[in-house]
Order: C-alpha cells, then sequence, then structure tokens
C-alpha cells in the first residue's frame, strides 16, 4: 500500500511529538512493506514555486513552500499584525492545492494520511479529495478549532468560548472536514469530544488511536543493565522534555520546585522556546537545575536513561503527549497535570502521579515526597504500557482504518 504521510514540519526542522511520531510512522511503515513518502513544508528559498524532493532514511520527502506572506515555522516570530493575514490566506491556498495535487499525480498514493496541516490550508484537503485518495486526518492539536492551535488566549489561560471570528474559522473548517474526510483519528478521547463540543465531528466517522512509541525487547534489555546497580538511597534526577512555552507550564515547574526543602532531587530541563530565557533567569540562582536545550538521538536517550521521573506539567489542553509514552519507554513514571489527554495517559500510582493544573503547592508536595523506591516500584508497569502501545501494535490498528477496516463511530 501507498501512504502519503502529511506534516508541515519534518526533519531537520521537527519541533514537536507529532513531527516525531510522523517519522516513526513512516520508518514502520516501510519496514512492514508498504510505500510511505512524507510531504512537509519549507522556506521559499528552498523550493519555490514548486516541490523538492530528497530521501531522508529510505524516507521519501517532498517539500514546497506554502505561498503566503510568511513560512508557518517562523510564525512566533513575526508581527502580531500580519498573523491574521496569514490566516486568511491559510484558510484556502490555491498554490497548496495546485502543489500538493501535483505531488498525489505523481504517486498516486492508495490513502492521504494528514497530521499536522498548519499552512498547509484547507486546500490540501480538497486536492486528496480530488484524487480520489482515501483520507485520513489525525488530531494531533486543535487547529481545527482554534487558529492558534492550542486554544490558549493571550493571558495563557485556555479558551472556553472563542471570539467571533474563530467561530467562522471553525464554520469554514467544519465544512471541509464533514465534505472530505473519511476517517478523523485522535489519540485521546478528550480531543475527540472538544471537537465535538464544537461541532467539528458531526458527520465524519471518528475512532480513538493512541500514538505509538518504538520500543524492542533490546531497548528494555539496555535499560535493565543501566538500572542494575540503582541507588535507592541516591538523588533523584527529574526531567522535563518539551517545548519551554508558559502554556506548557514550566514556569509552575520552576516555582514548584524552588518550594521543595531537599537536597537530593535536581531538575533537567531539555527543550526550547519563548520561554527559555524567563526560565533562566527563575532559575539562575539554582545549581540544581540545568538546561539541556533542544536534544535528540543519543544525547536524549541518555536524559531518560539517568532520570528517574519525568514530569509534565501542561496548563494548555495538552492532546496526547509522545513523551508520556517516550519516558513510560525507559521505566520512568511521570508526574503529570490533570488536563487535556493528559489522565487518559498516566494511571494514578501505577504509572506516575497526577495534579490539578497550575497548582504549583500540590506539584511542589508530591515532589517534596517522592521516593526512588516509589519510583522503582513503577518501573514495570510503565515499561508494560509502552509495550501496549508499541508502535507495531499501533500499526495493526492503523491499517484497519487504512483499509477501511476499522471500527469506526459517528
Amino acid at each position: 500500500m501507498k501512504i502519503c504521510l502529511v506534516t508541515n514540519l519534518y526533519e531537520p526542522y521537527s519541533t514537536g511529538g507529532a513531527d516525531i511520531y510522523v517519522k516513526w510512522l513512516a520508518q514502520a511503515l516501510m519496514q512492514h512493506g508498504h510505500e510511505p513518502f512524507v510531504v512537509t513544508t519549507c522556506p521559499a528559498r528552498e523550493s519555490f514555486p514548486g516541490f523538492g524532493k530528497e530521501v531522508i532514511d529510505g524516507i521519501l520527502v517532498y517539500r514546497f513552500y506554502p505561498l503566503n506572506i510568511y513560512w508557518g515555522y517562523q510564525a512566533q516570530r513575526r508581527p502580531l499584525f500580519l498573523k491574521p493575514l496569514w490566516h486568511s490566506i491559510e484558510l484556502w491556498n490555491p498554490h497548496v492545492y495546485s502543489v500538493f495535487r501535483g505531488i498525489l499525480s505523481k504517486e498516486s498514493p492508495d490513502v492521504v494520511h494528514i497530521n499536522n496541516m498548519g499552512g498547509f490550508s484547507n486546500a490540501i484537503f480538497w486536492a486528496a479529495k480530488n484524487k480520489r485518495c482515501r483520507l485520513i486526518y489525525t488530531l494531533h492539536d486543535y487547529l481545527s478549532v482554534c487558529p492558534k492551535s492550542i486554544l490558549i488566549r493571550r493571558n495563557f489561560e485556555v479558551c472556553s468560548k472563542p471570539h467571533l471570528l474563530c467561530r467562522f474559522y471553525q464554520m469554514i473548517k467544519r465544512w471541509n472536514l464533514k465534505r472530505t474526510v473519511d476517517v478523523v483519528i485522535s489519540p485521546s478521547q478528550f480531543a475527540i469530544d472538544m471537537h465535538r463540543k464544537h461541532g467539528l465531528l458531526t458527520t465524519n466517522r471518528y475512532v480513538v488511536i493512541p500514538q505509538g512509541v518504538e520500543i524492542t525487547s533490546e531497548d528494555l534489555e539496555q535499560v535493565s543493565k543501566v538500572r542494575e546497580n540503582y541507588d535507592l538511597n541516591g538523588s533523584i534526577n527529574i526531567l522535563y522534555v518539551g517545548r519551554v512555552e508558559e502554556y506548557k507550564g514550566v514556569a509552575v515547574l520552576a516555582r514548584a520546585f524552588k518550594r521543595v526543602n531537599r537536597d537530593n532531587l535536581s531538575l533537567h530541563i531539555a527543550g526550547s522556546g519563548n520561554f527559555m530565557k524567563n526560565m533562566q533567569a527563575e532559575c539562575k540562582d539554582r545549581d540544581n537545575i540545568k538546561f539541556y536545550g533542544w536534544v535528540s538521538g543519543a544525547e536524549k536517550e541518555d536524559l531518560f536513561l539517568n532520570s528517574d521521573v519525568c514530569v509534565l506539567p501542561s496548563t494548555w489542553y495538552d492532546n496526547a503527549p509522545l513523551v508520556i509514552f517516550e519516558a513510560f519507554k525507559y521505566g520512568l513514571p511521570v508526574i503529570g497535570s490533570r488536563i487535556g489527554g493528559i489522565p487518559e495517559m498516566i494511571e494514578q500510582d501505577e504509572t506516575g502521579l497526577l495534579f490539578e493544573p497550575g497548582d504549583e503547592k500540590e506539584l511542589a508536595a508530591l515532589l517534596q515526597n517522592l521516593s526512588k523506591e516509589q519510583l522503582r516500584n513503577m518501573e514495570l508497569a510503565c515499561q508494560q504500557a509502552a509495550m501496549d502501545h508499541s508502535m507495531e501494535h499501533h500499526l495493526e490498528r492503523l491499517m484497519e482504518v487504512y483499509q477501511g477496516l476499522g471500527r469506526s463511530r459517528r
């Protein structure tokens, strides 16, 4: 089966879990004898007006610049007054329609699986539909509900009542989804419920399929070797991996950590983002807080292997953070905020601990009372959870949807 995977960012421009997921999925599809290829975006200098292509780790990757006033990857560095214009073009971009339809004509895939689509515009749905491809859309975020995709207001509070312009935006998105998409996939029930609340899944078929994580028996053996001499009396290393943004709850984490009165805790923050300078200023007087910047590959693996627990303090409706399953793979319990799809992924006192989003006192109390014995007792359950959500199992369910065999709901 030939499968077109659409994501607005792909390495080397990857920024988050959804981009990593698409890479893992492409590799898994190839290993199982399918023909995946990726369509993604790039800066204007690399492809405009057509598209370029390359092969990365055996995967064919098409890149093109969706003609607009700037590239979506650079949105956070652009002035606020330009963004309404960018979004108005992004609603329907004829250049995207033309280029993507040309790629589909060249490759003739059986399935088009759209993941992150910011910057591509709604035109990408119609290009696939008009080529009579089976069209699958995964809800990695809330772009079909919110132009910013994260349902956060300027004051970083969650948005529960969209403005008039946002409701108009929803109406356009709803019209496109109803008429083009065959099946909507969500990695969490929460995201399904949120889209239904805003009227975006009234007729489309949908199914909940948690994301998969790359994991093998060799990975588990490696973790066991590292933990053979696990010192139950040693210091506890707490790991945060992700975007360093205020809505990710990193400020809550910093304040909670500074409330803890014990000297055997260390906090390791791996990631980059707009809130990095604020975080470094907040933590400048603490020797037990370390920053690593954006990490990947062996450096990221070493951080997981040498940590005791992962923390995810989100204050937005985090859909299904892939970092949770990544942590489980290394036997790390996760301390997560009780918001979005996070509670669906963490079993209290079995694979982690939950606290109310934004509650730095509750988080500080959890950190204050952590013990290495408590964390070690969760290790096997965490690894079992990772195995249950392996890319192998994920692909089995996904292929049913690709082939039109899966049980979906209306």
